[in-house]
């Protein structure tokens, strides 16, 4: 009876994983169609292909403030949570910290590209910083396994999206605003719904201040360097062919980029729920891993080129035949940047966290010594094969790295990473 109810329980855990895992992709999927299906297109047809160009490289910028900043916060206090040593003080000095950085973040962004005002100096500090704490807003439904606020929360910044469209259109025609109001959106309905902003001893520091605070300072390192080479490829093909070329290949890479952007919120149920895992990750569980990944890249890359064709012919037709050559590859090498992060969540589990910097040290110097040269010499191929090579090399690090680990961690209890770290 008692192995019965455990076989019982067991299922109902699955059920529920997989129907929390529904509800953040559904927010996911909404939020990102949305911008894909009607923002973007929209942008693209009132700005033109130059101007759009332009904004992409400024916003992938904003990309890099809100992954870096806003998700170290995040991923830590979902690992200093299973040990109860996560506070609202630390992560809210950690915050404001991000936020003055900004500051300075916007001022380089709208100089690189020789754009610097003073209405969109002020509009993209806020951009930046409520970009963070979007990233980082999401932790409170985290925390509670509440996944259906979780999508709540992603169909609340999608509404401001399209409220931001619209002003855009008819009230004040700068992109900024378009994306602003929704994630200034994202904090309103975090703060009144949960308490990560507000109560007693907001920027107090606890007593492991010292403790989470390095977690926070090392995930940091680690996603700066993710950020950048995920954002990185829209700069450097600006700089050196035209913002003309970056629509180009913003269109060609559109479907693989949604599912590239979906790792943050597979990887934040992944880590929930691994966190609150007692059992061990074996070789054989981490093989698992490796291969449906592996599956699920094949079947994304071939979803990807197939959906392109349809959908940049109907939203971009005056895009779509100078990026069709590039669909397939273009998609696969972004599907590989996916499914290579979502197995450095796996990794997270089970070792120290300066592994994740290693991996993304060694990728970041793959990426450089691939993506640059080859985006100067070859444009947008160079940048398409570049980027090939250095997420499937990532891919393969990490793998390498966790069948490393297993054979460490069969032998003993699997302890969580920030508890090894102490």
């Amino acid at each position: 009876m008692a192995e019965k109810a455990e076989n019982t329980n067991k299922k109902k855990n699955i059920l529920h994983m997989a129907g929390d895992l529904i509800w953040a992709i559904l927010g996911l999927v909404l939020m990102n169609g949305m911008v894909q299906l009607l923002i973007n297109p929209k942008l693209e047809q009132w700005m033109g292909e130059e101007s759009f160009g332009d904004y992409q490289s400024v916003f992938s910028i904003v990309a890099i403030m809100g992954t870096t900043f806003g998700v170290a916060a995040n991923f830590s206090r979902m690992v200093k949570s299973r040990v109860k040593k996560d506070r609202n003080g630390d992560y809210n000095i950690f915050l404001a910290i991000s936020s003055a950085i900004c500051v300075g973040a916007a001022a380089v962004a709208l100089v690189i590209y020789d754009s610097f005002n003073a209405k969109d100096y002020i509009l993209l500090i806020f951009l930046m910083i409520f970009t963070v704490l979007r990233y980082y807003g999401d932790v409170f439904f985290r925390l509670h396994l509440n996944y259906k606020g979780y999508f709540v929360y992603y169909a609340v910044i999608t509404a401001g999206y399209c409220i931001g469209l619209l002003v855009f259109r008819y009230l004040f025609e700068d992109w900024i605003i378009t994306f602003l109001i929704g994630e200034a959106l994202a904090f309103v309905f975090v703060f009144f719904r949960g308490d990560i902003f507000r109560g007693k001893n907001l920027f107090k520091p606890s007593p492991y201040f010292k403790e989470n605070s390095a977690s926070m300072w090392i995930l940091t390192g680690t996603d700066i360097i993710t950020a950048v080479t995920q954002n990185a490829d829209r700069i450097i093909l600006n700089l050196t062919a035209g913002g003309a070329a970056v629509t180009t290949f913003y269109v060609s890479t559109l479907l693989g980029k949604v599912v590239s952007l979906l790792t943050t919120p597979l990887n934040g149920v992944m880590i929930g729920y691994l966190e609150k895992y007692d059992g061990k990750i074996t070789k054989k569980i981490f093989s698992v891993f490796v291969f449906a990944l592996l599956g699920l890249a094949i079947l994304a890359t071939l979803a990807c080129y197939v959906a392109s064709i349809i959908f940049v012919k109907i939203f971009y037709p005056n895009v779509f035949e100078s990026a069709k050559e590039y669909f397939f590859f273009a998609n696969a090498g972004q599907v590989f940047f996916f499914i290579s992060n979502c197995l450095m969540t796996v990794l997270l589990r089970m070792a120290n966290e300066k592994y994740q910097m290693g991996v993304n040290i060694a990728y970041a110097v793959v990426y450089a010594a691939a993506v640059v040269p080859l985006t100067i010499k070859y444009q947008i191929w160079g940048l398409v094969w570049g980027l090939m090579i250095a997420n499937i090399f990532k891919f393969v690090l990490v793998s390498v790295i966790g069948y490393t680990k297993t054979d460490k961690d069969d032998g003993e209890k699997n302890i969580p990473a920030a508890e090894k770290a102490e």
